[in-house]
């Protein structure tokens, strides 16, 4: 039997908002309230593209986040693991208004990692051509995520797993992911809560990242039919979701069923 869910990782965007920075979805703020109500709750989320300090100030606004300390992004992950690999020095591929995150990491083109930060919208591919090199040369390579895309305002948008893809195949390195569902995030998540690994729930609108890589990882994973969903992503994936709810609203109900999977 699946272990009992001592913790709740929501994911943020798509399935407590309409996009990262955006408004509250009907229900999240209220939803979120009575799950911490019942078990402790964490936000965990893939967003790379929003400084910490504006996403944090944005959720707390919101109602959505109580405690700082209970968010945990990619680059979260990126400061705590890379300088005591001694990759903290090399090329960050990133957006400008994402610099004050990273001022731990020592941009040197000769330097031991490339770190891939942002989804390049706006950039063109000769900008990629120097982390290519290193990478052919051997150095270590991160990326933030590997979400393929994304949805805002009613949009798909490409993620950072496309970028990842392509430098994986040019330059022959694959890259260890630093957010969902890396190991190295949900291990720390478990470790701070107090709870093993097995007893998290991972909520969240992307079938293969939320959900799917965290089944693999021994949790359970719920798909929320709002975000990024699309009808049928539930079967595209495996493994299938622990289970599946219209929205967040429908969480807490869902959690206190008992789960009789084998």
């Amino acid at each position: 039997m699946t272990a009992t869910a001592r913790l709740v990782c929501l994911d943020i965007d798509g399935t407590l908002t309409d996009g990262a920075h955006g408004p509250a979805l009907p229900g999240a703020v209220e939803a979120v309230r009575l799950l911490r109500e019942r078990w402790p709750v964490r936000l965990v989320t893939n967003t790379t593209s929003i400084p910490l300090r504006v996403l944090t100030g944005h959720l707390e606004g919101l109602g959505i986040l109580d405690r700082p300390e209970h968010l945990y992004t990619p680059v979260m992950i990126a400061r705590r693991v890379l300088p005591g690999r001694g990759h903290d020095r090399g090329i960050l591929i990133g957006d400008q208004n994402q610099r004050e995150d990273y001022a731990w990491f020592h941009e040197d083109p000769a330097g031991p990692a490339v770190l891939l930060a942002t989804e390049v919208h706006g950039w063109h591919v000769g900008d990629l051509q120097p982390a290519f090199r290193r990478l052919l040369d051997g150095v270590a390579f991160y990326t933030l995520t590997r979400n393929r895309y994304y949805r805002v305002a009613g949009e798909f948008r490409l993620d950072v797993g496309g970028v990842a893809a392509l430098l994986a195949y040019c330059g022959g390195r694959e890259p260890e992911t630093l957010g969902k569902p890396s190991p190295l995030l949900f291990d720390t998540i478990a470790r701070e809560a107090g709870v093993a690994r097995e007893e998290i729930v991972m909520v969240g609108d992307d079938a293969e990242i939320d959900v799917a890589a965290s089944v693999a990882l021994g949790m359970r994973g719920v798909l929320v039919r709002t975000g990024k969903y699309r009808s049928g992503d539930e079967v595209k994936t495996t493994p299938h979701p622990s289970g599946i709810i219209a929205s967040i609203g429908e969480l807490a109900d869902h959690l206190a069923m008992p789960d009789t999977r084998p």
